[in-house]
């Protein structure tokens, strides 16, 4: 087989390209040069045409650039979600079928030390390495869904140039890392598939049956932990509830837009409403006309706020990468800052109900299913919901996200369990601005059906929400 492997110069990188050198034709590709090899691409995964270059006539891509641990926006952007998309787009373009993606293993570590893992857990990003990885993920699913590729993410735990075999169930000897990308490129597999990259422990920790099923990576190295190296304090994510907060004002991006012009007109009557778009609405008088990307913008939006209703963005899932990139992530990004510098203590944000469509139909939807993502739209709301929880863990922001159904203008009441109706539109984002006791919470906005495909009993718990209207579908419908 003919690889690619991206990062190669890295510390996984070149463990996994030389030891694959053994068996299979390899490239590398990485910003700097490697001495001694010569079939290689040198150059930033930022540029689309050398991305291309690197990808063309390999018969799978090992994807492991980017930067690792903290860096500023700017220089993540450009390296872990722009030079992963090239990535895979690059593939998807060429012909090459299969991608693995090298993830993070810490995706998991807000769990409790006591649990053990396992693929189907919700990511709890904690920075924007960790999102970065999140979307590289979200990318996977997508592309398999879409483009009928073979992806598949392996999660790496603690990986050590300097120490080959594992004493602890996070780590990753060298030969299992070799192991474990070589299975992700070369196993039969169908569609996208998420694999544990640890080495096997007499503390099972992780969940390394689904990867042997799922790919056939049987890892050969063993941690062995004493019983009182397992004692470490469990950090599960239980805080103290949060008062109620005084509302006085409070933003709402996207104020021109659909649900954003029938927010600002409801709420008026009760709060202080500033709105924030590209064009005005004229219903509003604390109207500030800007972009969400603009960061002054955002800081003048942001002052003397209570609470932000974060709706500004591109909602179109036939958008482009470029489109999504520019409004929804970098917009998401600008806003949170300006919150944080602010001192905004909650902030609710519209997210969406189809990122998990494509389950079955007859399969109750539940927050704590893993999403699964259809277009660069649904994966900004991903992106989304990951940055709430960093700031939240970073700096005590209240967060709720709202996946909010099917809603129209034109359409006030529901017939269908995805609808969201006007007056339930209102309720819920109420309630996720004054709800007390919130810390991160995600929540369907979703209206009541007699089809109950929405999980709403969470939603009254966490926040209180209470739909008004009930939507009635006849099972013939149902199918």
């Amino acid at each position: 087989m003919y690889v690619l492997v991206t990062g190669a110069a890295g510390k996984v990188g070149s463990c996994v390209f030389r030891g694959l050198t053994e068996r299979h034709r390899v490239r590398v590709m990485d910003r700097v040069a490697i001495a001694g090899v010569g079939d290689q691409v040198t150059g930033d995964l930022g540029d689309f045409a050398t991305v291309c270059r690197a990808v063309r006539g390999v018969d799978a891509v090992i994807h492991i650039g980017g930067n690792p641990g903290e860096k500023p926006w700017p220089e993540i952007r450009n390296n872990n979600y722009v030079g992963c998309c090239h990535v895979f787009e690059a593939a998807r373009e060429l012909g090459v079928q299969r991608v693995a993606f090298a993830s993070r293993a810490g995706l998991l570590s807000a769990y409790p030390a006591g649990v053990q893992r396992t693929v189907d857990m919700l990511p709890r990003p904690r920075s924007l390495y960790d999102n970065s990885k999140v979307f590289g993920e979200s990318l996977c699913s997508m592309y398999a869904a879409r483009f009928d590729m073979q992806t598949v993410s392996v999660r790496i735990g603690n990986f050590n140039p300097e120490r080959d075999q594992p004493e602890h169930p996070h780590h990753l000897s060298h030969g299992d890392c070799v192991r474990a990308f070589e299975q992700a490129i070369t196993h039969p597999v169908k569609g996208f598939q998420i694999v544990f990259g640890v080495s096997d422990s007499n503390w099972p920790l992780y969940d390394l049956d689904h990867g042997k099923k799922a790919i056939g990576y049987a890892p050969k190295d063993f941690a062995i932990v004493p019983e009182r190296g397992r004692d470490r304090p469990e950090t599960p994510e239980q805080e103290l509830p949060r008062p109620a907060h005084q509302l006085g004002r409070v933003l709402i991006t996207g104020a021109s837009g659909r649900v954003g012009s029938v927010l600002a007109r409801e709420l008026g009557s009760s709060y202080g409403i500033r709105g924030l778009d590209r064009v005005a609405n004229l219903e509003i008088e604390d109207m500030v006309v800007g972009d969400v990307t603009d960061s002054e913008v955002c800081r003048q939006s942001v002052r003397d706020v209570d609470a932000i209703i974060h709706l500004a963005g591109v909602a179109d899932g036939s958008s482009s990468w470029h489109e999504v990139l520019e409004n929804n992530f970098d917009g998401m990004v600008q806003i949170m800052d300006a919150a944080i510098e602010a001192g905004v203590p909650r902030f609710a944000f519209a997210s969406r109900a189809g990122i998990l469509g494509p389950y079955p139909r007859n399969l109750q939807r539940t927050v704590e299913m893993y999403p699964r993502p259809e277009s660069y739209y649904t994966i900004s709301k991903i992106f989304g919901e990951g940055l709430g929880h960093m700031y939240h863990t970073r700096h005590g922001l209240e967060f709720v996200s709202v996946r909010i159904g099917n809603f129209k203008l034109e359409r006030d009441l529901p017939e269908h369990p995805h609808q969201l109706s006007h007056t339930d539109c209102v309720r819920v984002f109420e309630a996720a601005i004054t709800s007390p006791g919130v810390n991160y919470e995600v929540v369907f906005g979703v209206s009541d059906s007699d089809w109950p495909l929405y999980d709403l009993e969470h939603g009254r718990r966490a926040i209180g929400y209470e739909p008004a209207n009930r939507s009635v579908v006849p099972k013939a419908k149902r199918q």
